[in-house]
């Protein structure tokens, strides 16, 4: 509605989970479901870019 149609689109596949199983690469760094959002992505050292919390509630919103 506000006609910014290219950063719409650059946040909603940021958000999309799908993204993050792109590569076998990117699956095994992300190691939660592809088709769910997870409501945490870690930044810890050791889990960098690990989904985590899905399938609750919280995440479905």
């Amino acid at each position: 509605m506000m006609g910014d149609t290219d950063c719409a689109w650059e946040l909603f596949d940021l958000l999309n989970p799908i993204h993050h199983g792109s590569t076998p690469e990117e699956v095994a760094i992300y190691k939660v479901e592809p088709y769910v959002i997870a409501a945490d992505i870690y930044t810890a050292e050791q889990h960098p870019g690990r989904g985590g919390w899905t399938w609750y509630t919280g995440s479905s919103s």
